[in-house]
């Protein structure tokens, strides 16, 4: 038997599914409460309890799809890899992902239109780069790089990957050759150098 705090998760994912249906197909704008409500069978009451308004709707649906983009990207990467090999694979899974129309929809239309491109940055910057960075530093701590800023890469890395999933939805061309080779020499360009011994 479902316990209360299990109930009111579920209420809360119907209400989540419910309104991003809603946005894809009417729009953030067009979509009210009582639509959503009338289409989920769902209370007023259960709705206020969640959310209080639509902007705080957008907002964790946005959080949510950005979260799970990232977490079936990585879960993508296979565990025994390298750190470094793990972080590409994760990188290049998810350019492919957000080609779904309805993610790339909610990630690059709906989502920054109605949150706002700062805001909206935020919350993918709040579900990526930690990730990226404890990727970078485990391969520092392997000697796959050398000891270089790992903010700083992680940052450079995740607007390099977020830039090829624009330009694929932009140009309907498929950027994740070119990614992958960008990934490859920017990684390669911080491996630590190699010391000659000589005779």
């Amino acid at each position: 038997m479902a316990t209360q705090k299990q109930r009111s998760e579920e209420t809360r994912l119907k209400l989540l599914n419910a309104f991003r249906r809603s946005f894809l197909e009417r729009g953030y704008a067009a979509t009210t409460m009582k639509h959503v409500l009338d289409q989920t069978g769902l209370s007023k009451g259960a709705l206020y309890h969640h959310f209080g308004s639509k902007e705080e709707i957008i907002e964790a649906l946005f959080e949510h799809e950005s979260r799970t983009t990232i977490d079936q990207a990585m879960s993508q990467a296979d565990p025994s890899a390298s750190p470094l090999e793990q972080l590409r694979a994760a990188c290049l899974e998810w350019t492919k992902a957000v080609r779904a129309p309805d993610v790339s929809k909610i990630i690059f239309e709906i989502g920054p239109s109605a949150l706002g491109a700062r805001k909206a940055k935020s919350i993918e910057d709040r579900n990526s780069l930690s990730r990226i960075e404890s990727l970078l530093d485990e391969a520092i701590h392997a000697g796959e790089l050398s000891a270089a800023d790992p903010k700083l890469i992680a940052a450079f890395l995740n607007a390099l990957v977020a830039e090829a999933g624009l330009y694929d939805l932009r140009t309907g061309r498929d950027s994740v050759p070119t990614l992958a080779a960008s990934i490859d020499a920017l990684f390669e360009g911080l491996r630590p150098e190699v010391e000659l011994v000589s005779d």
